[in-house]
């Protein structure tokens, strides 16, 4: 016998035979009506118990709608499951499932139960699922049942008990059911009774309250029929129309309203009956003493003494008329103010324009009409866009961020402007709002880049022209030696040429440099007066016989322009330069147009923002239809040698010398170009204004040769000392300024002339220039410069004075001395400018 077989058997007490289930059931007051349903399920599990001999009885039932498993009997009584709930629900879907009586054997194939059951101490076990349906099922469990040695006997006594436990489940159910429909039924005859009783309540205090409201209302009520007959009114009516209760009731609409009035308020009160929606009504309405006012009529219908009628709220909205024709006014001011305004204004809410006065749209090139209802943050440059969109979200949740800042938006045809903007976070419609104003700066940062640029290139300059003046001084040594040993050297002397080589590579070298300075503001050397429109008619003419063919020359030159000053080899050179850039922009052929035309630049000239004085002055412009440029090349096309050729076809300077001789002029060059759309080089020179011709006074005798020689670098002085003294001069040597003045102050009447250099320490050739005045105001000077002759325009007193730039040859200082001494022609010398 298996383990099943095997359990403790409770014995029989011997005497005492138990009456048979049938016997105890027919003689037991169980089935009694008067036994409560529920009492009878406790005693059929009860004695089923007792008589199965079981350690516990347990009803399991699993109701419709509800998926779990509940133990709502158990005998003995109040005492917890001996099996824990999951075990419970696992016997009783499985004898649902099978709808067989289960038993300890029929589970003895899962391994893992058996050991529960051991652990649980239970031994035997009947299942019986007594009563099953779809969607609900009662189990009857017996844990440690006794079958007293017969097995079916057990079966027999659960199948027979079955039925009884199913009815009177059912029973008690039905009971149960029916004392909740009774519960119900009791609080819905109370519920019906407390709403009559509160229905009657509020009903008379709605009546209550519409008397109050109806009197006590600030606005005025009546109650008319169709044609306008008043048949009830409130004191507020009265105290707003002037008028005695009884005198109220015995008038009409047609007394009370202005007649322009009445055909509108007649059709409100029409619309009104008929339940079509009707707008409140603003009428001019009369008072007793012949006074008018203002009102809004609202109407309703009602019905009044058993027929339809109307009720209509008069509210006297004078001062609310005028404070709006006030509020009119002033929003017309603020209308007027903001669209006048020459700021751009702008308001967003979340991003979305919601207004936008008309210089704002001009600045975006659109309408306002336009912008409103669009994303504000599109208008924006992508490069700033993020910027700005965290910057005004922050600032409409009430971050605090930068009010003022700058920004490019993008106009309706692509371009884009500079504009600064000042915002504020408002209040609009009770909405967080962002308000706006926008300046277009963009004219302004044209002329800061283009003063930037200045600026830029006057300190190239300035390095290029220091670089320049030191070369000088070195070629000077160089030229000023090889001169001095070819003029003691004869022709067929084995070193002659190669002497001679050393002088023309210092001439080339000087050449380059003179180039440098040119760039630099210097450089000018033979001064006259220019006919531009001569000059462009002599370049166009030989370019356009040695250029390609398909560049076409086009000229429209002012027949009136006004005369400039300068160098013609100069001004011609950076025409060239102009024009073969323009040729090189354009390797598929196009057009050159050179223009010319006399302006005046005053104080609100664009011009003035970069440099240019105010005055007259002769333009030149240079349009081409190249490739263009784009801004990165456009703002270093005049440094020294920029150039956006191949390293093999680069030739200097380029346009840097036309930016150094132009500036040498004091003229100003602008350029204006886009990718695509050519270029336009724009040249402004003073106007030259000729003045009355001076006088010259005949020259005194010199009778002394002894000439002052004063520089800083001793090789200057001393090559200097030896090609003097070859042409016969006594010469007195000074290392700077402060020396010269010494010494010329001890031997001012044997010194014939003075060369002094420019740029010297401790005192320069100016402050030097200025002492010797004072000793002798009709010295004789020769100034000596590595740079240009034009770096030193302060200088100019009136007097005549003379200028000889480095490098220089022996003949060349030869000349220069006598036309200083007033017996050559100046050649070399020149009235300081």
């Amino acid at each position: 016998m298996s383990w099943l077989r095997k359990k403790n058997r409770k014995e029989r007490i011997p005497g005492r035979e138990t009456p048979s289930f049938g016997d105890w059931l027919r003689h037991s007051d169980v089935l009694a009506r008067s036994t409560h349903p529920a009492k009878r399920v406790s005693r059929l599990l009860g004695e089923i118990q007792k008589r199965s001999l079981c350690d516990q009885a347990l009803i399991v039932s699993r109701l419709a709608g509800d998926s779990r498993w509940e133990v709502p009997y158990s005998s003995p009584e109040n005492e917890p499951s001996i099996l824990p709930a999951d075990l419970i629900e696992t016997l009783c879907r499985r004898s649902q499932d099978e709808m067989k009586i289960l038993s300890l054997a029929d589970l003895s194939e899962d391994p893992g139960l058996e050991q529960r059951f051991w652990s649980l101490r239970c031994r035997s076990l009947l299942v019986h699922p007594f009563h099953v349906r779809e969607d609900s099922a009662d189990v009857l469990i017996l844990v440690n049942p006794s079958d007293l040695g017969d097995e079916s006997r057990l079966h027999d006594l659960i199948e027979y008990a079955g039925p009884l436990l199913t009815l009177a489940l059912h029973n008690h159910r039905l009971s149960n059911e029916l004392q909740q429909k009774d519960l119900e039924l009791n609080d819905w005859a109370e519920h019906i009774e407390k709403r009559i009783e509160d229905g009657t309540k509020k009903l008379l205090e709605r009546e209550l309250q519409y008397h109050a409201l109806f009197e006590g209302n600030n606005d005025g009520v009546v109650v008319h029929d169709r044609d306008g007959r008043i048949l009830e009114t409130n004191r507020a009516s009265c105290r707003l129309f002037g008028y005695e209760r009884r005198e109220l009731l015995s008038l009409g609409w047609p007394r009370l309203a202005d007649e322009r009035f009445i055909e509108p308020l007649s059709l409100s009160f029409v619309r009104t009956l008929r339940n079509d929606p009707a707008s409140p009504v603003e009428a001019l309405l009369t008072r007793k003493d012949g006074s008018r006012f203002d009102a809004e009529v609202n109407s309703r219908k009602v019905r009044f003494m058993g027929k339809e009628a109307v009720q209509s709220f008069i509210r006297d909205v004078s001062v609310r008329k005028h404070l709006e024709a006030g509020l009119r006014e002033e929003r017309e001011k603020y209308r007027l103010l903001v669209e006048s305004s020459l700021v751009g204004v702008f308001i967003i809410q979340q991003g979305t324009v919601r207004f936008a006065n008309t210089r704002f749209a001009e600045i975006l090139q659109v309408t306002p009409e336009t912008l409103v209802g669009t994303n504000y943050f599109d208008r924006i440059d992508p490069e700033e866009r993020s910027m700005v969109t965290l910057r005004e979200t922050r600032r409409e949740m009430g971050e605090p961020v930068e009010e003022h800042y700058q920004v490019r938006y993008i106009r309706q045809d692509g371009s884009r402007c500079w504009c600064e903007i000042h915002c504020r976070r408002i209040e609009v419609e009770g909405k967080p709002t962002v308000m706006g104003n926008v300046l277009d700066i963009s004219q302004r940062k044209l002329w800061e880049s283009q003063l930037l640029e200045t600026q830029k290139m006057e300190s190239i300059g300035t390095l290029a022209g220091g670089i320049a003046h030191d070369f000088n001084n070195l070629l000077g040594g160089i030229l000023g030696y090889a001169s001095l040993l070819l003029t003691e050297m004869k022709e067929d002397h084995p070193y002659y040429q190669d002497l001679l080589a050393i002088a023309e590579t210092a001439k080339k070298a000087a050449d380059l440099t003179n180039r440098l300075l040119a760039f630099a503001r210097g450089g000018k050397y033979q001064v006259s007066t220019l006919r531009i429109n001569k000059i462009a008619e002599d370049v166009v003419g030989i370019l356009r016989h040695s250029v390609d063919p398909s560049i076409e020359f086009e000229t429209r030159l002012s027949d009136d322009l006004w005369p400039v000053r300068g160098d013609s080899r100069q001004i011609h050179q950076t025409f060239v330069n102009i024009c073969l850039n323009s040729v090189d922009a354009m390797p598929g052929g196009g057009r050159i147009l050179i223009t010319t035309e006399n302006v005046y630049v005053d104080e609100k000239s664009p011009e003035t923002q970069v440099g240019i004085k105010t005055g007259d002055y002769a333009l030149i412009r240079f349009h081409d239809t190249g490739v263009g440029m784009d801004e990165r090349t456009k703002s270093r096309i005049f440094e020294p040698f920029f150039t956006t050729k191949p390293v093999h076809e680069r030739k200097g300077l380029g346009l840097s010398m036309v930016y150094g001789i132009v500036k040498n002029h004091n003229g100003t060059i602008q350029v204006q170009s886009e990718l695509g759309k050519g270029t336009v080089l724009s040249l402004f020179f003073p106007r030259f204004v000729q003045a009355e011709p001076e006088t010259e006074k005949p020259a005194p005798s010199v009778v002394s040769n002894k000439v002052l020689l004063v520089d800083d670098e001793e090789i200057i002085r001393h090559v200097g000392d030896r090609m003097l003294r070859k042409k016969g001069f006594d010469v007195l040597l000074a290392r700077n300024g402060k020396e010269a003045v010494e010494v010329y102050n001890r031997m001012k009447d044997d010194i014939a002339v003075v060369l002094l250099d420019l740029v010297m320490p401790e005192m320069d050739g100016k402050e030097a220039y200025r002492e010797l005045k004072k000793i002798n105001p009709k010295v004789r000077i020769v100034f000596t410069s590595g740079y240009g002759p034009h770096d030193r325009p302060d200088l100019m007193d009136g007097t005549e004075v003379h200028f000889l730039q480095k490098p220089f040859h022996t003949e060349i200082l030869y000349q220069t001395i006598k036309t200083a001494l007033g017996n050559g022609t100046r050649k070399s010398g020149r009235k300081l400018e």
